[in-house]
């Protein structure tokens, strides 16, 4: 498997559909089988979805003495995590943690996680599932890749995940005035329809980070994809979204190389 990024967040409105899809990002980590990962059939694959993996952790809100849940996730939560995070995998070439609820951390137990994701251990992965990423500290947001996804019952739209692929096809090729044009020809899009857009795109570009070598790029792709969601959710234009999408999908220096 190549490299992964040593950190997610996961965007779901459903919780149970946002932690389906982090135990489903924990076992394509964790997975040792061949071929596409998860293999679904492998020990660590079989693990992770019994829930019994001795490399996959969790860090979820404590309860008081009632059994009822406590209002934040702890700071000595995070730093009891990041202890465990040194000690070598039982199992996996790997581990991997999962904060369920991950906006309810305070302030303190964010920078605490943000410590160990500037500077994480070896072969060692964080998701972070949350309803509300804008809740997170900006700083947090910016070491993560971002997946956003449904509740897991809608079909991805066919017309959209059609366009964003000549989109990452485009962008891909490096060729400003063509994607300066793809992007004047599309921004009528109804409006309606561009957050399916925008969420297809960035489910090409996530999975694009697992395998590619230009990590840095599409990391900046992704947070400019993640800039456009935030834009149209205040009612945005399409148009202004389709324009930023020309101006900034391509490194400066690559742009005037295309260009001259």
């Amino acid at each position: 498997m190549e490299k992964l990024s040593h950190a997610y967040i996961v965007s779901s409105a459903s919780q149970e559909a946002g932690l389906a899809r982090a135990t489903e990002l924990a076992a394509e980590i964790l997975c040792s089988g061949t071929g596409k990962k998860p293999c679904g059939v492998c020990r660590d694959c079989r693990k992770v979805k019994a829930g019994v993996h001795p490399d996959l952790g969790f860090v979820r809100r404590p309860l008081d003495d009632k059994g009822n849940k406590k209002r934040d996730i702890q700071v000595d939560q995070i730093r009891d995590m990041g202890a465990d995070a040194y000690v070598l995998p039982n199992e996996a070439s790997g581990k991997v943690y999962i904060i369920e609820e991950a906006e309810t951390m305070n302030e303190s137990a964010q920078n605490a996680a943000l410590k160990l994701f500037e500077e994480p251990p070896a072969g060692v992965h964080f998701i972070l599932c949350t309803a509300n990423p804008e809740k997170l500290l900006v700083t947090v947001r910016s070491r993560c890749a971002m997946i956003r996804c449904n509740s897991g019952s809608e079909p991805e739209n066919r017309e959209m995940a059609e366009l964003a692929d000549e989109y990452i096809r485009l962008v891909q090729n490096g060729n400003n005035a063509e994607l300066t044009a793809w992007c004047m020809e599309n921004e009528r899009l109804d409006a309606r329809k561009l957050p399916d857009f925008l969420n297809s795109v960035e489910r090409r570009l996530v999975q694009e980070l697992r395998y590619s070598d230009a990590k840095k790029q599409i990391m900046e792709n992704i947070e400019l994809i993640d800039r456009c969601i935030e834009y149209q959710v205040v009612n945005t234009s399409v148009r202004h979204i389709f324009g930023l999408l020309a101006v900034r999908s391509l490194p400066a220096k690559e742009t005037r190389k295309k260009v001259d």
